[in-house]
C-alpha cells in the first residue's frame, strides 16, 4: 500500500496533537493549582527522572521494533518472542537497580537540587520506570509489526487516566506537587496493562530469552547513550538556570518561579505547533532510507530540502502570533506574565527547532547517530558556556537564547555532515531566509490588529489577532513560492500487515524512531 507524505503526517500528527492538546490543558489546570514555584520544583524532578528513563528503556523499543520487523520478514516467530522477553527482562532489571539507587541516595541527591521537594516527587515517580520497563517491551513489539494506531491509543488513554487521577487527588485535598507526580507512575501503570493487552490481542508470546539478552543490550546500549546525554542536559539545564538565577539574587522560590513559568508553562505552548514537524521528521525516516539504500542521493537530496523547506515555513508561521500575542496569551492562559513574557521572547525558537527536528532525523536515516550526537554535545556545550557568562547577572529570557544558540549550532554541524555523506546542497537556504523576513510585516501586522482592539475582551483579540496572522502570513508565502505542494505529493511505502516487501528490506535496518516518542522529544 502507498500513502502520500501529507496522509502519514495527518494521521502521526492526529495522535500527537490529541496528547499534546490533552498534556496542554493539564499544564494550565497544574500552573493554576500548584503555582510556578512548585510547577518549577515538578520540573526538576521530571527532568531528573527522565534521564532515568532513558537509561532505563529508550533504546530498547527501538531495537525491538527493528528486530522483530526482521524475524517476522523472516518468519521466525520463536525468535521474536525471544526477543521481547529479553526485552522485558532486561528493562526490568535497569529499572529495579535504579530504583534501589535512587532510594539509597536520596539524601545526597536532596543536595543538589533549589528544593528539596523535588527529592520527595522523584520517589514518587519511580515506579513509573518499573512499568514503562514493561509498556516499552511491548510497544517495541508493536512497532516491528507496524501496530501504531494500537500504541498511539494507548498512550492517549495513559494521560487521559493520570489526568483524572491528579484532579481528583487534588480535589480530596491531597498534596497538589506530590499527586502531580504520583499520577504519572499511576498513567504508566494504566499504559504497561493496556499495551499488555494489546500484545496478547494480537497473538504476542514470551519464550525462553536464551540468546537474546547481550545482543539486545549491545545494540540497545549507542541509543541509549545517546538518549540518556540529551536527557542529562536536559536535567544540567533545570539545575543550573535555578543555581544561576539565585546567585543573580532571586530566592530560591522566586527562582523556582521563573523557572516553572518558562520551562513549565511557556515552552509548552511553543511546542504545540511542532507537533506536525515531528510527525513529518518521522515520515522521513523510512523515505530517506529508502533512498540512500537504492543509491538515489539525487532523491535524498531533494526530499531533505523539501523537508528543511516545509519546516521552516511551517515553523515561521507561528512565530509572529508569540512574538506579538506571547504576553497577552500568558496571562490569559496562566495568568502569569512571566510566561507570556518568555514566551513572546521565545518565538524564534521554532525555526532552529524546528531544522533541528528534520536533520537529526535524517542523520539517523544515514547511520550518523554518533555523529548525531556529538553535535548535539557540542551545541549544548556552547549554551552552557553562554549561561556562566552571565554568572550573577542571569536574566530568565538567556534561557530561550542558549536553548536558540545550541540547536543552531547542531543544526548546521547535521548540514555539514549530510552534506558530506550526500552532497546536499543550499537550495533551501533562500526558502529559510524568505520565511524569515515575511515574519517582520506578520508581527507588525498582528501588533497593530491587536492594539486596535483594545476594547474587546482579550481572548476575542487575541483570537482575531492570532487567526488574520496566520492567514497573512500564508498569504504572503504563497505569494513568495514559499509552499511546496509537491512534496506532499510523495509516496511512501507503508506495510499494512507489518510484512515489508523485498524493495524496503534495507530501510527496515534503520534504527527506527516512533511517531510519538518524536514528540514527545521535544518536551
Amino acid at each position: 500500500m502507498r500513502k502520500s507524505i501529507f496522509n502519514a503526517v495527518a494521521t502521526l500528527s492526529f495522535f500527537s496533537i490529541l496528547d499534546r492538546a490533552l498534556g496542554f490543558f493539564f499544564k494550565i489546570y497544574l500552573s493554576y493549582q500548584l503555582g510556578a514555584a512548585a510547577l518549577g520544583t515538578y520540573q526538576v524532578a521530571l527532568s531528573f527522572f527522565f534521564v532515568l528513563l532513558t537509561v532505563t528503556t529508550s533504546g530498547i523499543p527501538l531495537v525491538v521494533g527493528k528486530l522483530t520487523a526482521k524475524y517476522r520478514r523472516e518468519n521466525k516467530l520463536k525468535s521474536e518472542r525471544s526477543l521481547t522477553t529479553a526485552a522485558l527482562i532486561l528493562g526490568l532489571i535497569l529499572a529495579a537497580v535504579i530504583t534501589v539507587a535512587v532510594f539509597l541516595l536520596r539524601k545526597p541527591l536532596s543536595g543538589m537540587f533549589a528544593d528539596p521537594k523535588s527529592v520527595n516527587a522523584l520517589l514518587l515517580l519511580l515506579p513509573a520506570l518499573l512499568f514503562s520497563a514493561v509498556y516499552s517491551a511491548f510497544r517495541g513489539n508493536l512497532w516491528g509489526r507496524q501496530r501504531y494506531f494500537a500504541v498511539s491509543v494507548v498512550e492517549i488513554v495513559e494521560q487521559v487516566v493520570r489526568i483524572l487521577f491528579c484532579i481528583a487527588m487534588i480535589t480530596l485535598g491531597f498534596h497538589g506537587l506530590y499527586m502531580t507526580a504520583l499520577s504519572l507512575s499511576v498513567g504508566c501503570l494504566i499504559s504497561a496493562l493496556a499495551c499488555t493487552l494489546v500484545f496478547l490481542k494480537n497473538k504476542g508470546a514470551l519464550a525462553n530469552p536464551k540468546g537474546q539478552l547481550i545482543p539486545l543490550l549491545k545494540s540497545s546500549a549507542p541509543i541509549t547513550v545517546s538518549r540518556a546525554a540529551s536527557s542529562i542536559i536536559n536535567s544540567l539545564v533545570a539545575i543550573v538556570v535555578p543555581f544561576l538565577l539565585i546567585k543573580t539574587g532571586h530566592t530560591s522560590e522566586q527562582a523556582m518561579a521563573l523557572f516553572g513559568s518558562s520551562i513549565g508553562m511557556a515552552l509548552p505552548l511553543l511546542y504545540i505547533p511542532i507537533t506536525v514537524v515531528g510527525s513529518l521528521a518521522f515520515v522521513l525516516i523510512p523515505t530517506v532510507s529508502t533512498s540512500a539504500a537504492a543509491g538515489d542521493l539525487k532523491g535524498v537530496n531533494r526530499q531533505i530540502e523539501s523537508a528543511i523547506g516545509f519546516a521552516t515555513v511551517f515553523a515561521a508561521l507561528f512565530v509572529p502570533m508569540f512574538l506579538s500575542l506571547g504576553k497577552p496569551i500568558g496571562l490569559l492562559v496562566y495568568n502569569n506574565e512571566v510566561a507570556g513574557e518568555f514566551l513572546s521572547a521565545s518565538a524564534w525558537l521554532l525555526i532552529p527547532l524546528a531544522i533541528e527536528n528534520i536533520t537529526s532525523s535524517v542523520m539517523n536515516s544515514l547511520d550518523l547517530e554518533m555523529k548525531s550526537f556529538f553535535n548535539c554535545l557540542i551545541g549544548s556545550g556552547a549554551m552552557f558556556i553562554l549561561f556562566f557568562c552571565f554568572y550573577g547577572n542571569f536574566p530568565i529570557t538567556l534561557l530561550s537564547v542558549g536553548m536558540g544558540i545550541s540547536w543552531l549550532i547542531a543544526s548546521v554541524l547535521h548540514i555539514l555532515c549530510i552534506k558530506k555523506k550526500t552532497g546536499l546542497k543550499f537550495g533551501y537556504i533562500p526558502k529559510l531566509v524568505k520565511s524569515v523576513i515575511v515574519v517582520i510585516p506578520a508581527a507588525f501586522l498582528t501588533v497593530w490588529l491587536h492594539n486596535l482592539m483594545g476594547a474587546l475582551p482579550i481572548a476575542a483579540s487575541i483570537l482575531i489577532a492570532a487567526v488574520v496572522s496566520l492567514i497573512f502570513y500564508a498569504a504572503l508565502a504563497l505569494v513568495f513560492g514559499l509552499i511546496d505542494f509537491d512534496f506532499f505529493k510523495t509516496k511512501v511505502k507503508v506495510s499494512k500487515h507489518g510484512n515489508p516487501k523485498k524493495p524496503e528490506r534495507k530501510a527496515i535496518s534503520k534504527k527506527p524512531v516512533s511517531p510519538l516518542e518524536q514528540v514527545k522529544n521535544q518536551t
